[in-house]
């Protein structure tokens, strides 16, 4: 059951996240998606906004699911001393984000991390990756049930 519970979590941290860019797909969408990675070119060519939409969201989803399910991992391994307070969801966000810069990006073709998303995208990327980590802290104190 730990690792639904963290899957869950990790699920609804990156709905949170990915709020802004849902809401400003539904208006007039955006040339840059908020807190979403921009996956301009596929092998073929040019992706259309919406195809760039859905396919940064299965990303963002995908790594937000990773991550928590990664968590757990290791915190059921013990792994961390104290595993579920801040500081030590922060520092395995860090880790994360070093792990999905230096080695996921450049498989998706995006660059070391993520640069041909955009000249800020290494920076957007933490900010994400962060916020998974606050938000599943903050899901494991107003929900005590679903600590993993």
């Amino acid at each position: 059951m730990p690792l639904i519970n963290a899957l869950f979590l990790a699920l609804a941290a990156g709905t949170l996240i990915a709020l802004p860019a849902v809401i400003a797909e539904l208006g007039k969408p955006p040339n840059s998606l908020p807190l979403l990675l921009d996956i301009k070119a596929d092998e073929g060519g040019r992706l259309s906004k919406r195809e760039v939409f859905w396919l940064g969201l299965l990303l963002h989803y995908l790594m937000a699911a990773v991550f928590g399910l990664g968590y757990e991992l290791l915190a059921l391994r013990d792994f961390f001393s104290y595993p579920f307070r801040l500081g030590n969801l922060l520092l395995y966000g860090v880790m994360f984000w070093i792990f999905v810069g230096a080695f996921v990006m450049p498989i998706f073709r995006l660059g070391f991390f993520g640069r041909r998303g955009g000249t800020w995208s290494w920076f957007e990327l933490l900010i994400v990756h962060l916020l998974l980590a606050f938000f599943i802290w903050l899901g494991i104190i107003i929900f005590p049930v679903l600590r993993p």
